[in-house]
């Protein structure tokens, strides 16, 4: 995979500005800055939202007798003059996942380790949040080998228990932690790819969509069967969409990620090679919705084929049983479905899974040539298209299609609904 980023890291990321930021986090105003070495964190088609850059500092203290080392991510924002800026603050993800990092993962992380006795690291720890800056430092987890699943070869059963097992207890801690303290999550939390106050992602989503109706034309049986299906729902998406992200009474509700795919869970491994811990990363879109946008959102992306297609109901019940086990160590009060209930409630969001399937999951498997960017995605130029073309025809989303298009139609999710 090509190690280029389509944008550049921000000028302010200076060795000045570097040290004055470590004084604080280290607490020790006599820190110096060496030396600082500034490298691209993530390679082409993994992040379309945000700048993420790695760096490597050298610095002395008055107490150091020699230099030390340290390695941190530096989350950014695009730049102003990116199309895609503006559309994503009018999502308000920026400010969100600041605040995720500065006020609401400290929480979820004290009641997981208290109250459920979750040891196991649950998050990243945060270095700096700098508000004018639209910007926030990460520790570097893979100092602590922690690292990304291949995000082509998707994950298995034992990745797949270890990630249900810390989503429900990061779903658990946030229905508590709204418990404990109302109105926590009433302000910018409730606006996620689908919600009642933008529909500014329409155009991305309908233009991937033709894209995929487009690349049908590649296999005639598929074209025959599911074109005018597809071309139908161009028209329906986002109603179907803002449907499936609704909350209705008598749902259980907590705190999402809103956006839970391979790239954005790390893993901790013994000896053996087993993954022994899984920490989220990425809090642009969490909001205050149903835990199913994550399951069907993780299921439709992440997960092997024989899981994903064979498999969903049971690794429904694993992730339930964990979630009621943490909801009752965290003393909640509230209603907790049966599981019947429970699968009734996955059953009713399953759109979701069409959504994530037909239109965000070719952007993560994306391993071509060109630039992979909103830019790319929103623009009707001869290369826009082709990028768009290319993401549907290549030969890995092809046979993915090939799977998918049946599993969904299946449970009427490309008709009239």
């Amino acid at each position: 995979m090509p190690e280029t980023l389509t944008h550049k890291a921000p000028a302010w990321l200076t060795e000045e500005n570097v040290e004055k930021k470590l004084r604080v986090y280290f607490k020790d105003e006599s820190l110096h800055v060496e030396q600082l070495e500034i490298k691209p964190a993530i390679g082409n088609g993994e992040n379309y939202a945000s700048v993420m850059t790695r760096i490597n500092v050298e610095y002395t203290t008055k107490d150091s007798q020699v230099a030390e080392f340290a390695t941190f991510l530096v989350k950014t924002t695009l730049a102003d003059k990116d199309p895609a800026s503006d559309l994503f603050s009018e999502y308000g993800i920026y400010t969100r996942e600041m605040d995720m990092y500065k006020q609401i993962l400290p929480h979820l992380a004290d009641l997981v380790k208290e109250d459920i006795g979750e040891s196991r690291k649950m998050f990243a720890g945060t270095v700096d949040v700098d508000r004018a800056r639209n910007s926030i430092i990460f520790e570097d987890l893979s100092l602590e080998k922690y690292k990304v699943a291949c995000r082509l070869k998707k994950l298995d059963l034992e990745h797949t228990h270890l990630v249900l097992e810390k989503l429900a207890r990061f779903h658990a801690s946030g229905a508590a932690l709204a418990e404990r303290q109302p109105g926590i999550f009433d302000k910018n939390y409730d606006r996620g790819f689908f919600n009642k106050h933008t529909r500014r992602y329409e155009h991305i989503m309908t233009s991937l969509l033709k894209a995929l109706s487009r690349s049908l034309e590649l296999n005639q049986d598929l074209k025959k069967r599911y074109q005018a299906k597809i071309d139908s729902l161009i028209n329906r998406l986002m109603d179907y969409g803002e449907r499936s992200a609704t909350v209705n009474p008598g749902d259980f509700a907590t705190l999402t990620h809103g956006d839970l795919w391979t790239s954005n869970v790390m893993f901790q491994y013994d000896g053996k090679g087993h993954p022994t811990n899984a920490i989220f990363i990425d809090f642009q879109f969490s909001v205050w919705n149903s835990p199913f946008i994550d399951l069907h959102y993780f299921f439709s992306t992440s997960i092997q084929e024989d899981l994903r297609l064979h498999h969903q109901p049971a690794l429904v019940q694993f992730y339930y049983n964990n979630l009621v086990e943490a909801l009752k160590k965290l003393r909640f009060s509230g209603h907790i479905p049966s599981l019947f209930e429970f699968q009734q409630q996955f059953r009713a969001k399953a759109f979701y899974a069409a959504f994530a399937s037909l239109v965000f999951a070719p952007t993560m498997v994306y391993t071509g040539k060109e630039e992979a960017s909103v830019e790319q995605i929103i623009s009707t130029s001869e290369q826009g298209l082709r990028f768009k073309d290319s993401l549907y025809q290549s030969e890995y989303m092809q046979k993915f299609l090939l799977s998918t298009l049946p599993f969904l139609d299946q449970f009427g999710l490309l008709d009239e609904m």
